[in-house]
């Protein structure tokens, strides 16, 4: 994804044409002023604020994530379904391509993903239940991830997601 200067050429193209990009970098941009307005420097008025942008953005491009789920360097590439729940831990560095559910098994949750630094999570993938995944992992597109990944740097593949060889 990338980031332009403010009122640079390309970025007033992008804000002329409301580019997918555009709306995801807005999006992108109110979940960490609310993180900040929650967490870093509380001030309720401001965290509504920015609470109210990130759903009313949520909302046309199809995004439920909650405040202190992703630690730094989110990106995510397309819009459309990506739902996390609110106790999820993600580190840093995480891609999402869209589509994708990270979350629990429902009814009776036995826990929540933990994720770590630099997981890349294709189109349609998921993740659910109680598991942990390693840092450097690939989770491929469609992948039902429901067992922990502990080995770092492998490729996860399949329904149910298996380790390529």
């Amino acid at each position: 994804m990338d980031y332009f200067k403010s009122f640079s050429k390309a970025w007033c193209l992008d804000y002329l044409l409301l580019s997918e990009q555009y709306f995801l970098r807005r999006y992108l941009s109110a979940l960490r002023a609310e993180e900040y307005y929650t967490f870093e420097s509380p001030n309720k008025l401001m965290r509504l604020f920015y609470l109210r942008r990130k759903n009313l953005l949520g909302r046309k491009l199809g995004f439920f994530i909650s405040a202190g789920c992703f630690e730094e360097d989110l990106k995510i590439y397309h819009y459309g379904s990506i739902i996390v729940h609110p106790k999820a831990k993600i580190g840093k560095h995480c891609t999402i391509h869209g589509n994708c559910c990270i979350g629990t098994k429902g009814g009776n949750s036995e826990g929540y993903p933990v994720i770590g630094d630099h997981v890349d999570i294709g189109q349609g993938a998921q993740i659910l239940g109680g598991i942990t995944i390693a840092n450097n992992v690939r989770i491929g597109a469609g992948a039902i991830v429901t067992k922990s990944i502990l080995e770092e740097g492998v490729t996860v593949v399949g329904i149910p997601a298996r380790i390529l060889q």
